[in-house]
Order: structure tokens, then sequence, then C-alpha cells
């Protein structure tokens, strides 16, 4: 796959919209679509870039993806960590209510 195949599943697996990927990256929806499947317009290093830092990913991955296993493995890390703070989220629920309301005050005052 190429850069508009990458560029579309990576904003699919984030959820994220084109609309918000200008407002990250400071380019505009029109040049942003014209990187999507069936273009065939190719990014400028300093646009695939802005749009990498804006994804968090490399530009290795817009512009090559990943190794075949790797986005299962990421994937399987995530469903990991999900079933952790599932599991203390349970463990708060048990707790009585002036236990639980400081700990719940203080998660939500974190950054």
């Amino acid at each position: 796959m190429g850069f508009a195949e990458n560029l579309r599943d990576e904003l699919e697996y984030q959820g994220m919209q084109v609309k918000e990927l200008a407002e990250k990256t400071g380019l505009s929806i029109n040049t942003l679509n014209k990187y999507r499947p069936g273009s065939t317009v190719i990014p400028t290093i300093d646009n695939a870039h802005k749009i990498a830092r804006a994804l968090n990913v490399s530009l290795d991955y817009l512009a090559e993806g990943l190794p075949s296993g790797s986005r299962k493995l990421h994937l399987e890390k995530e469903i990991a960590l999900f079933q952790k703070y599932r599991r203390l989220i349970a463990k708060l629920e048990l707790l009585s209510e002036d236990i639980r309301a400081p700990i719940i005050e203080m998660i939500e005052r974190l950054p």
C-alpha cells in the first residue's frame, strides 16, 4: 500500500476526520483530500511530515505501512491495557462512596 491508503487506514484507526487532521496540521481539507485514495498526488516532504506528526506516526509508516502483524500486536496491547483498566474500575466500584469519591476526584485532576 502507498501513502494514500496508509493515510486512510490511519485516520480510520484513530477515528479521526480529515477536518480534525487539517486543524492539527494547518493544511487545508482540499490539500489533504488530494492525498486520499484515488488521487495520484503525492505530498511534499514538508506536508507528509506535518501529517505524520499530527497522527503520531513515522514518515516510514505513512509511506510504506507497517510490517505484517505489527498492527495486530499493537491492538493486542491496547486490548490488554483496556482489560486492566476495566478490572481496576470494577475494584473501584466495590469501594464505599466515601472512599471512592476522593480517589475519583484525584484521578480527574490528573493532566
